[in-house]
């Protein structure tokens, strides 16, 4: 058996704003969860209910730890009534039997538009590094591997499209 096995970690967790200005560095970020509505299913001649998911995803939600933050992005980025466009560049680094695997790497590469409704509070101690926690609400969610073109996960709930790997998930009739 020639299985490798391979081990992969993400070591960086870089905060763009719109896509091109570094903006800070996330200790922790939970992606939202997808979690579609189900539909119960129970008729006259059934042996057993069903539920199906139907086509209403429930409110994309996540939370996160950012371990620094540029001060001009801070008021935009805490303000509930504001839509966030970040990008999160996250590096994979894979290793094998003969330790890292350079040509195995990628990063992964997020687009979210969020609102923070939750501002976690901060205490401050002698010579411990600034943090953030916060709880967020997204209304985009796209994200992909850098060595592929097309998004694997693509989400937009004002424009109407949940698409996995460049396709519908729901046809159109």
């Amino acid at each position: 058996m020639n299985d490798i096995v391979r081990i992969g970690q993400t070591t960086n967790a870089a905060i763009y704003d719109d896509g091109n200005k570094l903006v800070g560095i996330f200790k922790e970020f939970d992606q939202p969860e997808i979690e579609y509505d189900l539909v119960k299913h129970a008729a006259l001649g059934m042996v057993a209910e069903l539920e199906r998911p139907g086509r209403m995803l429930k409110s994309m939600k996540g939370k996160g730890v950012f371990q620094y933050l540029d001060a001009d992005f801070v008021p935009r980025f805490l303000d509930p009534r504001a839509a966030v466009p970040i990008m999160i560049e996250a590096y994979t680094d894979m290793f094998d039997a003969n330790g890292l695997a350079v040509a195995s790497g990628y990063r992964v590469i997020t687009h979210v538009t969020l609102s923070v409704f939750k501002d976690g509070g901060k205490a401050f101690k002698l010579g411990d590094a600034f943090e953030g926690n916060f709880e967020y609400t997204a209304q985009r969610f796209v994200q992909k591997f850098s060595n592929q073109s097309t998004p694997f996960r693509e989400i937009d709930a004002i424009n109407q499209i949940n698409r996995l790997n460049g396709v519908d998930v729901w046809p159109t009739y």
